[in-house]
């Protein structure tokens, strides 16, 4: 990690003993009192012992919802697919649900988020009300089978219907709500992370954030994967009260610097300022070059994420023949070789650059899909393409993390970066539909779905080109300077 430029200091500033973090005003990134080095961030003012501190709490949220997420991602489409859902309704819940409420309610909750204020902060609230809805629900997805089979039972009109098909209206009512909440938790813990985590670290602490994401993939893999499809209650029951305490943790222990007032509220009825809350949004977002071209990346990459995710776990169980077992294994390999490439991505991205590192990860995932589609046939294959793949995969997953973070201004950072979710995601309405039409069109030929990843990447390329010279053109690697978009007037 490159040293901090020392400026001169006026007084020694204690940090606090328990959470490490100093409120002090003003904007240097970094300070040296007497032999003690002060990382800053907004009113922020970390020791080392305090940005120790803090990161600790956050990595630990990141490990659990790595879990959460792991669980959900794999458990989802597979019990789905046992519940007899065609593969269009495999994708439409697994991406179009998501996209609906990443479109519907992100601008919003974005806008919102930046202009709360609390004695919490302005990021801290949202996490604190969503995480136990979230645990809540995954505990539920869990028990969707004896949910359904209750509701069949006492509910006499459900008795048109068999009790796989009320199970499966369960388990699709819970995805639309998980969607919901993760969309409003995932958001504005990113946000907080851009909040609370000094610039000068952000690339070595991604890294080492997706590090701790890799123990957490690699042990739930390797030793609870195997459970997936026969201890489902178990296994939800578990990660969701796991979630729960990381994120009430990091709801107790970090602590949010102070913020500028925020703009007035748009004038009008409560209709009204949610129309002119959606007009700002869109126009500000999409307004500067740079910002609208990152988005048409996140559409692209969204949607190659979405066709290969959702089938790939039911390509390897269900076209190759790997059992659940052989196939989680596969997973916490590969995952274990990911955590080699994210140190060295870590390098890359601090002394290359994020916008050249997405780039050539870009390109990298195109050609693993066609290498997946022509060469992978059994599970030594899938072993093999699995393990190659942590490369691309863990390229662009935090070269395009840091860029994130760079790339946009703090000011408003919750809504423009929110944008790459918010319409990315969106996206997927249509995106997702397309997918699991083309799937059931070849009658469930889950390779297929790697020949649309393959398209969605190589077109993926021409609007990060275009990104990386709006990058050069507002400064490039040592002057980089976010535009702000022009103050709304409608």
């Amino acid at each position: 990690m490159s040293e901090i430029t020392p400026i001169t200091a006026v007084a020694v500033v204690p940090a606090e003993e328990n959470r490490g973090d100093i409120p002090l005003s003003g904007h240097a990134d970094g300070i040296t009192v007497g032999v003690r080095r002060i990382y800053s961030v907004g009113t922020l003012r970390y020791t080392v012992a305090g940005l120790v501190m803090v990161s600790t709490w956050l990595l630990w949220g990141d490990f659990c919802s790595t879990v959460y997420g792991i669980l959900f991602g794999n458990f989802l489409p597979l019990y789905l697919h046992g519940l007899k859902a065609s593969n269009g309704l495999i994708a439409f819940l697994c991406s179009s649900v998501g996209g609906a409420t990443n479109i519907l309610l992100l601008p919003n909750i974005s806008m919102w988020s930046d202009r709360h204020r609390s004695r919490w902060g302005r990021r801290v609230p949202f996490l604190f009300w969503t995480a136990p809805l979230i645990a809540l629900d995954l505990i539920g997805m869990g028990y969707s089978s004896q949910i359904g089979a209750w509701l069949h039972g006492v509910v006499v009109p459900l008795h048109v219907f068999s009790q796989t098909q009320v199970a499966l209206a369960v388990m699709s009512l819970l995805v639309v709500i998980a969607a919901a909440l993760q969309m409003v938790l995932y958001n504005v813990y990113q946000f907080l992370l851009r909040d609370v985590v000094p610039q000068e670290v952000m690339p070595w602490f991604l890294t080492l954030f997706r590090v701790v994401g890799v123990v957490a993939g690699f042990l739930f893999q390797w030793f609870f994967f195997r459970y997936i499809v026969k201890h489902p209650q178990i296994l939800c029951a578990g990660v969701g009260l796991l979630f729960l305490s990381s994120f009430l943790l990091i709801c107790w222990r970090v602590r949010e610097g102070d913020y500028p007032p925020p703009p007035p509220h748009p004038v009008g009825g409560a209709a009204a300022r949610v129309l002119t809350s959606y007009r700002r949004y869109f126009r500000d977002c999409m307004s500067v070059g740079i910002y609208r071209n990152y988005v048409f990346v996140f559409i692209l990459v969204l949607a190659g994420n979405a066709a290969a995710g959702t089938f790939s776990t039911l390509f390897g169980i269900k076209t190759l023949g790997i059992s659940a077992g052989e196939y989680g294994r596969i997973l916490a390999l590969s995952t274990l070789v990911s955590g080699a490439v994210y140190v060295l991505m870590g390098y890359v991205c601090k002394h290359w650059h994020a916008v050249g590192a997405s780039m050539a990860s870009l390109a990298l995932l195109a050609a693993g899909q066609a290498a997946v589609f022509f060469l992978v046939w059994n599970q030594s294959g899938w072993l093999m393409w699995s393990l190659a793949m942590a490369i691309p995969t863990v390229g662009w997953g935090l070269a395009s993390f840091v860029l994130t973070m760079m790339l946009f201004p703090a000011e408003n950072f919750g809504q423009l970066s929110s944008s790459l979710n918010a319409i990315g995601y969106g996206s997927l309405l249509v995106t997702g539909v397309l997918i699991g039409r083309f799937m059931d069109f070849f009658g469930g030929n889950y390779r297929m779905a790697f020949v649309i990843s393959l398209v969605c990447y190589t077109a993926a390329l021409v609007p990060m080109y275009a990104v990386y010279r709006g990058w050069k053109r507002h400064g490039g690697p040592e002057h980089y300077v976010p535009p702000l978009p022009q103050p709304y007037h409608g």
